[in-house]
């Protein structure tokens, strides 16, 4: 249990870290806030393209 545990623990982190590191893509890319501010369409695409090339 301890170990299933771990691994669910880590992939929640991937994905945080993952998160994190697009939106500070996205506000490098576009502006301050962006992540905030697009349409939600627009982040989608832009999010399944950052996993692609990055996960």
């Amino acid at each position: 249990m301890k170990s299933y545990l771990q691994n669910n623990s880590n992939k929640q982190n991937e994905k945080a870290n993952l998160w994190d590191a697009f939106v500070t893509y996205l506000e490098t890319t576009y502006f301050p806030g962006a992540s905030e501010t697009l349409e939600t369409k627009l982040i989608a695409f832009e999010y399944e393209q950052f996993k692609s090339c990055y996960s």
